[in-house]
């Protein structure tokens, strides 16, 4: 079994058009202060053999390679049949005449990994087939990964991502198809001279434990990649100070726009100090807006123009003309997002004929605005609640009028994360920084072997909890008004410490102090919001706090059945 620091961290991000790969370190950084703002180096996004940053998740098989491509994997020593990956992938289908990734995605690498999950296999051969393309093509990026670290398969260990959404079947289906990936990768880098021996398949056996240490869904990984799961709130709260103290983030919008549609996630922060435990409120998403219909509506324009230019049709029917046009808008978006004009320009698109279409960014927004109307609907159900952070991920809000449309029309206040990660790579960043994470945490050790057999033990565990009905805190209440109306008090100078919402149990701490002193006054545990027309309210003293403290801790826990448990100073627990 590998060390933990001899081990390289990796996230993967199997989007539904792309993939993307980074390779994070487990380095210790200094985490930033109170804030939304980390500064720490991010991981290094992988780049493939054309220097792409991004590799087409899409898998053929290619029996001769006449292009030369290096995403190519040899099954079984066979120079026949070949799995083809990325653009060489789709240039396999336009030969044979297969209908573009558009109409049909069933090549595409997220789909085969559904239809290849152990889960919903019945054995039937289309599904095996399935499963072996995805295996082949995790395994396509596992050499990317070790020829960038220059490391072992075996010293891999990977998060991946899975949809927000997702059942545990499908992230199982997940792990397992990235565990047969680089088990390959493995059996491919293995000696000639190896042996069948007892002790090599032994250590074989080892070597493949705890490939995928972290399974995490597409927003929290948005949500790590800003560093929003480790911003220290540890500071000391002034009860004296006038104002209520908050933390520096409780709600968070991620928006995910990408090839297969629009997702936007609501996230709240569970506890004050807590900022790892997230919870996701409510989601929803639409596909009609998808990345892959933005494209789509620049090919029937582009189509469109060239047919009314050169007096034809049956351009659209062509499969290698629409293989090559779709080619030409992809990257034509893409250019989109960082100049006023493009030109998309195929040489011999059509029966020997050129094609140059010039396009401006107004024109383009044009032909997407029914799309960008359809969003703007969807992101208006979010508008009704104030968010501290809005994050953007997927290669469409790269696009200037989404961004306009998210940071200045709908969400203006909001604060917008860190401004070096790119939202397309913003998943695969998390994933990395997430797996970085995990083999620091001491407890690592003893539980990385535990993976192979479902999803306990992978990464952070999704599950159905109670929620806290009602928010608690603390409060400096003077001796004078302990007997009165205290529900203005309370509102406008309670600390919150467990909220409304909160997952159960519960368990926060946190420093105060008060810099005019506690003499003729008193700390009160209090109920600072419940039920609709419910008052605030007193539950009880703190009674052990020494009058000459600079400041103490507060520990708190409330438990499923209801129990409130309050300690000072790490002193006896009080029970209410």
């Amino acid at each position: 079994m590998n060390k933990p620091e001899e081990v390289i961290p990796i996230g993967i991000d199997l989007g539904s058009l792309h993939a993307r790969v980074a390779i994070g370190n487990t380095a210790h950084h200094k985490l930033p202060a109170e804030g939304v703002v980390d500064t720490r180096p991010l991981p290094n996004i992988i780049s493939n053999a054309q220097g792409s940053r991004y590799t087409l998740a899409l898998v053929g098989i290619d029996k001769v390679d006449a292009f030369g491509d290096d995403n190519v994997a040899v099954e079984n020593g066979e120079d026949e049949a070949r799995h083809v990956f990325g653009e060489a992938a789709r240039r396999a289908l336009a030969r044979d005449k297969k209908p573009t990734i558009s109409k049909d995605p069933s090549s595409m690498v997220r789909e085969l990994v559904r239809s290849g999950s152990s889960f919903i296999s019945n054995g039937d051969e289309k599904e095996n087939e399935a499963d072996a393309k995805a295996a082949a093509f995790i395994a396509h990026l596992a050499e990317l990964a070790c020829d960038a670290s220059s490391s072992h398969p075996s010293k891999l260990r990977t998060v991946v991502s899975v949809p927000v959404g997702s059942t545990p079947e499908e992230q199982v289906g997940v792990v397992q198809s990235v565990e047969r990936g680089i088990e390959n990768a493995l059996a491919a880098r293995k000696s000639p001279d190896d042996g069948k021996s007892k002790k090599k398949k032994k250590h074989k056996s080892e070597e493949s434990e705890g490939i995928v240490v972290g399974v995490i869904t597409d927003p929290a990984a948005v949500c790590i990649a800003h560093g929003l799961t480790e911003i220290d709130d540890s500071g000391i709260i002034d009860l004296d100070s006038g104002k209520k103290s908050s933390p520096s983030w409780k709600n968070v919008l991620v928006i995910d726009w990408g090839a297969s549609g629009l997702t936007a996630t609501h996230i709240q922060r569970s506890t004050p100090n807590s900022s790892s435990l997230l919870r996701i409120v409510r989601h929803a998403t639409d596909p009609s807006c998808s990345g892959i219909a933005i494209v789509n509506a620049l090919v029937a324009h582009c189509a469109s123009m060239f047919e009314r230019k050169n007096r034809v049709t049956g351009l659209m029917d062509s499969v290698k003309a629409h293989h090559r046009l779709e080619m030409a808008c992809e990257a034509a978006v893409r250019t989109l997002t960082r100049a006023p004009t493009v030109t998309v320009a195929v040489d011999g698109l059509y029966e020997g004929m050129d094609m140059a279409v010039p396009i401006s960014r107004p024109r383009f927004d044009m032909l997407v605005s029914g799309l960008l109307r359809k969003a703007e609907t969807l992101l208006q159900t979010f508008s009704a609640e104030e968010f501290d952070v809005v994050l953007v991920a997927g290669n469409v809000c790269e696009m200037p009028a989404a961004l306009t449309l998210i940071r200045t029309k709908l969400f203006p206040n909001a604060h917008t994360g860190r401004g070096d990660v790119p939202p397309e790579e913003a998943v695969a960043i998390g994933c990395a920084r997430h797996a970085a994470s995990v083999l620091s945490c001491p407890t690592h050790s003893k539980s990385i072997g535990e993976v192979s057999n479902g999803i306990e033990g992978v990464g952070p565990a999704t599950r159905k909890v109670p929620l806290c009905p009602l928010s608690i805190g603390i409060c400096k209440i003077p001796n004078d008004k302990q007997n009165g109306d205290l529900d203005e008090l309370i509102s406008n100078n309670a600390f919150t410490l467990i909220g409304i919402g909160d997952a159960l149990p519960a368990n926060v701490s946190k420093c105060f102090k008060f810099s005019n002193g506690l003499e003729g006054c008193a700390i009160a545990v209090v109920q600072i919001q419940g039920q609709a027309g419910q008052k605030s309210k007193v539950l009880g003293k703190v009674e052990n706090i020494p009058l000459d403290a600079d400041d103490f801790e507060i520990t708190m826990e409330l438990t499923t059945s209801g129990k409130l448990l309050v300690a000072v100073n790490g002193g006896p627990t009080c029970t209410l």
